[in-house]
């Protein structure tokens, strides 16, 4: 893992969850803070929500293509003219 992706997820994330949390159970919340905690867990969301699109955390987007399922074999039908 490295370093920014430790950093983005750890800090960011956390300080922009505690300063939310703080506005919260606040007398007096400040719409200034509020907007600064969430400015602050953007990254992390974006990076889950890009990783969870994209089919998973390699990028791989192997589940979200609908051409990669195994087609079903077609059931037989009979014609009106066949004996059943």
């Amino acid at each position: 893992m490295d370093l920014w992706a430790l950093v983005k997820d750890v800090v960011l994330t956390g300080t922009g969850v505690a300063l939310i949390i703080s506005q919260i159970f606040s007398a007096t919340p400040s719409d200034a803070l509020l907007v600064t905690g969430l400015a602050l867990t953007v990254p992390t969301i974006a990076g889950q929500a890009k990783a969870l699109l994209s089919g998973g955390p390699s990028g791989d987007s192997k589940g979200g293509e609908p051409g990669s399922t195994t087609p079903s074999k077609p059931s037989h039908s009979r014609s009106s003219g066949e004996p059943e």
